[in-house]
């Protein structure tokens, strides 16, 4: 192909950009929102997560070694720890936001469950049922960063920790935490 013509045809490509807003957003009053997501590193996998009041103060935040396991089930039990927390501290009306669709539909029955994590999302159903409300959202990794500094923290730890004072957070969650609401992020997309 001759040079004029491939720069002929390289001025006619487009490329449609797509910018979103992508923030956390406070839960509507007399709700919480616990934010949760898991990780695996080398067939380990831990679990994080932050519950959040409706003026977007931190109820409690945690971070769990899960044992040896898939990015998938560590996603699916950070669910299953936060929302055990909720149910012992008496929350009634609860969002759950994870940046995984599928868990979202896994959750939410619109899609079939595999064998290797059938019996989690029956305790996680289980869990649901003390709720007098419960919402369960996808968010863009992006806006989870919270739980997701947590759920990484989880590798450094034998343990699991429970917190509820923001100056017991790792370094990094307490600064992304402390800017939360001033954070916004233009992630770009091409098509």
């Amino acid at each position: 192909m001759e040079w004029s013509r491939l720069c002929t045809l390289i001025e006619k490509c487009s490329h449609d950009i797509k910018i979103t807003i992508v923030q956390w957003t406070k839960p509507p009053i007399k709700w919480v929102k616990l934010n949760t997501d898991g990780s695996a590193i080398l067939g380990s996998k831990g679990a994080g997560g932050v519950l959040r009041s409706n003026t977007g103060n931190m109820i409690f935040a945690f971070s769990a070694p899960l044992g040896e396991g898939t990015n998938t089930q560590a996603k699916v039990e950070a669910a299953i720890f936060g929302l055990t927390w909720c149910v012992h501290l008496n929350y009634k009306n609860v969002i759950l936001e994870v940046d995984s669709k599928l868990i979202v539909d896994y959750i939410t029955n619109n899609t079939t469950t595999p064998w290797n994590v059938a019996s989690q999302l029956q305790q996680l159903q289980q869990l649901i049922s003390h709720f007098t409300h419960f919402k369960c959202n996808h968010i863009l990794r992006e806006a989870n960063f919270v739980a997701d500094s947590m759920a990484k923290h989880s590798h450094e730890t034998t343990s699991p920790h429970v917190l509820f004072s923001i100056q017991q957070l790792p370094k990094l969650a307490t600064v992304l935490i402390a800017s939360l609401s001033q954070v916004t992020f233009l992630p770009l997309t091409t098509t």
